[in-house]
């Protein structure tokens, strides 16, 4: 379960305060403190201006529904958005560690899972790292 349930203010944020806080004082060479400086400043910008793709979250938001009942939860009558994925994926990841923890999982869950996750990643992986997806 991958990167939909992050929360992309938080994820700007935690990137703005890495390179402020970790990078920048070990850059000393003035074009490159200024290069910093000017990603920190459209990092800062970008983060009042991200929003969600509301038409792949809501594929993200079925695709997961789909999984869920396939396993046996309950439908989720709710609007597709973040909170209710990231709170639909951990009920999801909470059955699953259930089934393993149990031992054997029930016949069609690994299968399940497996149709799942190759769609989810191959949707939500990097668009950089998908060279290197097997296929």
């Amino acid at each position: 379960m991958t990167v939909y349930s992050t929360d992309l203010t938080g994820l700007l944020n935690t990137i703005k305060d890495t390179l402020a806080h970790r990078v920048a004082p070990a850059v000393q060479e003035g074009t490159a403190r200024q290069e910093l400086a000017a990603v920190l400043e459209q990092l800062d910008n970008l983060t009042q201006r991200v929003a969600w793709d509301t038409a792949q979250l809501a594929q993200v938001c079925e695709r997961t529904e789909e999984l869920a009942t396939r396993l046996g939860l309950a439908p989720v009558a709710s609007a597709a958005d973040v909170d209710t994925l990231r709170d639909h994926r951990r009920a999801v990841s909470d059955l699953l560690r259930e089934a393993y923890r149990d031992g054997t999982p029930p016949a069609g869950l690994v299968e399940s899972v497996l149709e799942f996750s190759e769609s989810d990643v191959t949707n939500q992986i990097s668009v950089g790292l998908r060279a290197g997806l097997p296929g």
